[in-house]
């Protein structure tokens, strides 16, 4: 096996938390937000819905030209300048007093873009016989931030409220900044010899890449609706208070994460990640539909834990597989499109879901999130009979 150099792997692991510390704060709110419907002036399910998912559709606006102007003008001055704008939005969403101030400063943060460059970034500073392994490092790591997120975000809500999140957010977006100054001066990107119109053609015209993309759409959009019921469910089915579901999410979350790791390093073998992919869009599936519809403390545990799982291993392997198949002179595009895809996502599953809650209550988006994913897995099937020509040291 072709190991990981020291420079790769410092690089990388930097990059991972970089992406970590952005992640960390929007994930943290995810589990209280929904709790303060009644808490905030003005504030409706829906509208709360909204101020979930607007962070996501700022970010699809955004996500392709940030992809763009990477290739262009290179990763990092595009990454310190999205984890700026990321830190003005957590300022104003800390500082605003009403619903319509939250969704603004939430618009705000999804301005900074930076998903798409931070990943071409990655490729930019591995070689290829490694770059499964640096990208599935950063779905891990994402997987390990939104486990600490989620176990958090009730902890510092009980203790420094949610004004408190979003302050804590713009600080850790400000130490993202300071960790991407360490990082090692790297071979500079290639001017792109192709215009934007034929990097567009490239990428537009690949049916996987379109498979990946329907993909990553699906398992935003459903966390984000999922985790809208998901907190007060918690709290009736197990009797936990909100500054007691900690309690709940740390066994659950570690029993997630030891279960996924074995599926990771199975994956990263041979045709494995392709044969796994629509295995866990089922199992996606099956999950909401056994923690939605049960009240027994030990299947609704057992549930939760394995829609983690499944939700960890496709976040890990989906960007990997994007980098396999796009075309090399427009890798920072693809992913462009593939963050697009990813926060759009975010922005439907929240604004839909809200919605939804609204007016059909929970059943109604465990409706939604099924047929969310029935698309997915239909999606997925591209892979089927496809080799993706995974090289392996």
């Amino acid at each position: 096996m072709i190991r990981m150099t020291l420079t790769e792997l410092k690089s990388t692991l930097i990059l991972s938390l970089v992406f970590a510390l952005r992640m960390l704060g929007l994930f943290m709110v995810l589990p209280v937000l929904a709790l303060y419907a009644q808490k905030i002036p003005g504030a409706t399910p829906a509208l709360i819905g909204l101020a979930a998912g607007i962070y996501g559709f700022s970010q699809a606006l955004l996500q392709l030209p940030c992809g763009v102007l990477s290739d262009r003008w290179g990763r990092k001055p595009v990454i310190i300048g999205g984890l700026s704008i990321f830190a003005l939005g957590s300022m104003v969403a800390a500082f605003s007093g009403s619903i319509g101030g939250l969704i603004l400063g939430r618009a705000i943060q999804g301005a900074g873009a930076i998903g798409s460059p931070i990943l071409a970034l990655v490729t930019d500073v591995t070689r290829e016989e490694v770059r499964t392994r640096a990208m599935a490092l950063i779905g891990i790591t994402i997987g390990l931030t939104f486990t600490l997120a989620i176990l958090l975000g009730p902890i510092f809500d009980a203790y420094i409220g949610l004004q408190g999140i979003f302050t804590l957010t713009a600080i850790l977006a400000v130490v993202g900044i300071g960790l991407l100054c360490l990082l090692k001066p790297h071979k500079p990107v290639s001017p792109v010899a192709l215009s934007l119109r034929e990097q567009l053609r490239l990428i537009t015209q690949q049916g996987q890449l379109w498979a990946l993309h329907i993909s990553i759409f699906m398992l935003h959009a459903v966390l984000i609706a999922s985790f809208l019921v998901l907190p007060s469910k918690i709290e009736a089915v197990t009797g936990f208070i909100s500054d007691q579901v900690w309690r709940f999410y740390l066994p659950v979350l570690l029993a997630s994460l030891l279960l996924v790791t074995p599926l990771l390093r199975i994956a990263d073998k041979g045709d494995w990640q392709r044969r796994l992919l629509p295995v866990a869009v089922l199992g996606l599936g099956v999950t909401i539909f056994a923690f939605m519809n049960t009240t027994q403390v030990g299947l609704f545990t057992i549930a939760v834990v394995l829609f983690f799982v499944a939700f960890n291993f496709l976040e890990a392997c989906l960007p990997s597989m994007v980098s396999k198949v796009a075309p090399k002179e427009s890798k920072g595009s693809a992913l462009g499109m593939y963050s697009c895809a990813q926060f759009l996502g975010m922005f439907c599953g929240g604004a839909l879901g809200g919605r939804v809650l609204q007016q059909f209550g929970a059943q109604g988006v465990s409706i939604t999130c099924l047929l969310l994913i029935s698309i997915g897995w239909v999606a997925i099937q591209q892979f089927k009979s496809n080799n993706l020509g995974v090289k392996n040291g």
